[in-house]
């Protein structure tokens, strides 16, 4: 029987608003929660998952790129039961429009190989807009916009909504509070975006959940030890966010498509 699988993308608009953080403790907490999980680092060179997990995964889809390894040796089980799938180690290692086009076809085998045997696929982008986000969002059930109240941050955020909604106008694509002080701090930066949103581009995203900003965060960044594992708080905030992710809030849409 073939296994159902939802595809979600972690995207931001902007560096250092932690997405890759976000990542990493959702697929974590999915996995607590009894799904099987793929953790598909996109970030070529420049990925920061295996580096939060403190995992070295002996393969990436640069060898599968080079036939120095099959998609089952780039797929890696990480001590919590993620499977982690990183995209190259080297920053320069698909600089080229043509090497840039093999590897998202060599990402597409991976994602395939993930959906397989994965209830849920997370994909961590590169910030921004650049090709490899387009492609992750292309393959989405849904996209996870991480925000902070920050005003280059959410600028920069709304420029990658745009894009998105500009070009399918149907994309299921939901908000990620990051560093909120409260609850009522996450809501107000959500509630802020969806208005800009909703004012330019007709759109709003779906709140699908916020993180607390608290120092031991910032210590398990330094520790390469995920949050979730060890502080209430924090596994609070993602058992909160993995629930709203398991009850599937996307719909079938067409593919985005962008030169």
């Amino acid at each position: 029987m073939k296994r159902t699988s939802t595809t979600l993308t972690i995207a931001s608009g902007k560096g250092g608003v932690g997405k890759s953080v976000v990542a990493v403790n959702l697929a974590e907490t999915l996995t607590r929660r009894g799904h099987s999980v793929a953790l598909l680092d996109a970030d070529v060179g420049q990925g920061a998952c295996s580096v939060l997990l403190n995992e070295d995964p002996p393969h990436t889809v640069a060898d599968l790129v080079r036939l120095d390894a099959a998609p089952d040796a780039v797929c890696h089980e990480t001590t919590a039961g993620v499977t982690l799938i990183q995209s190259a180690r080297a920053p320069d290692a698909f600089v080229t429009e043509q090497q840039a086009t093999v590897l998202h076809l060599s990402l597409d085998e991976m994602l395939r190989t993930a959906q397989r045997h994965h209830d849920f696929v997370l994909i961590d982008t590169p910030a921004g807009t650049g090709g490899t986000v387009r492609w992750a969002l292309d393959r989405a059930d849904l996209g996870a916009l991480v925000l902070v109240g920050e005003p280059t941050a959410i600028a920069d955020a709304y420029r990658l909504a745009k894009l998105i909604w500009r070009t399918d106008p149907t994309f299921p694509l939901g908000s990620i509070v990051n560093f909120a002080e409260t609850a009522e701090d996450a809501n107000s930066i959500a509630t802020r975006f969806a208005t800009i949103t909703e004012r330019f581009v007709h759109q709003a995203p779906t709140h699908l959940g916020w993180i607390p900003f608290m120092k031991a965060v910032r210590t398990s960044v330094q520790t390469q030890t995920p949050a979730v594992r060890s502080v209430p708080a924090v596994q609070e905030a993602f058992d909160a966010l993995a629930g709203v992710v398991a009850e599937g809030r996307h719909h079938e849409r067409q593919p985005i498509n962008t030169p």
